[in-house]
């Protein structure tokens, strides 16, 4: 018998099904999607400075972790910024 994907309308539920099933036990309960597309989270420039000895330092710690200098500092930025919200979040 196959299972079928069950009905569900809040976040929560979906996240808490999905956390405790495995997709591939529902595939028959699937139809491929036609004209998907993946749009890419839209990006601006943002320009700041920091003196030269910071970047270098920037660029060194980046190389020790794989990454250019300005993705580790997105990275971090994030971290920051996702870090903050939850604090939020907490005190609410």
């Amino acid at each position: 018998m196959k299972k079928k994907i069950p009905k569900l309308k809040r976040d929560k539920e979906l996240i808490a099904f999905w956390n405790a099933h495995d997709f591939t036990d529902y595939i028959e309960d699937t139809e491929p999607a036609d004209d998907v597309v993946f749009e890419k989270a839209r990006k601006e420039t943002v320009s700041f400075r920091l003196r030269k000895e910071q970047i270098k330092d920037l660029k060194r710690i980046a190389h020790k972790v794989g990454l250019g200098y300005t993705a580790l500092i997105r990275s971090w930025i994030t971290e920051r910024l996702a870090r903050i919200q939850g604090m939020q979040h907490h005190q609410r």
